[in-house]
């Protein structure tokens, strides 16, 4: 969250949908986000959107070529 928020900085900006999302992990990964959710000061909700979204920014030509091949698949029923 941002230290200096003002009422202005939410009437301009941008509004984003979430949804709640319960994910299993390892206690040594939560641990993690935990430390650095700490040391930016941060919460560990931004920590991990921010590690999803630099995930997918690297991952994004390799899953390119993986999505292609499987949208040509048959639907399931």
């Amino acid at each position: 969250m941002q230290k200096n928020l003002k009422l202005n900085d939410l009437m301009s900006r941008e509004r984003n949908t979430s949804r709640l999302m319960n994910v299993k992990i390892p206690a040594y990964v939560s641990d993690a986000i935990e430390q650095v959710a700490k040391e930016v000061q941060a919460s560990k909700t931004e920590v991990v959107i921010a590690l999803l979204n630099e995930g997918l920014i690297l991952s994004e030509g390799t899953l390119k070529d993986w999505r292609s091949k499987a949208s040509t698949r048959p639907a399931r029923r």
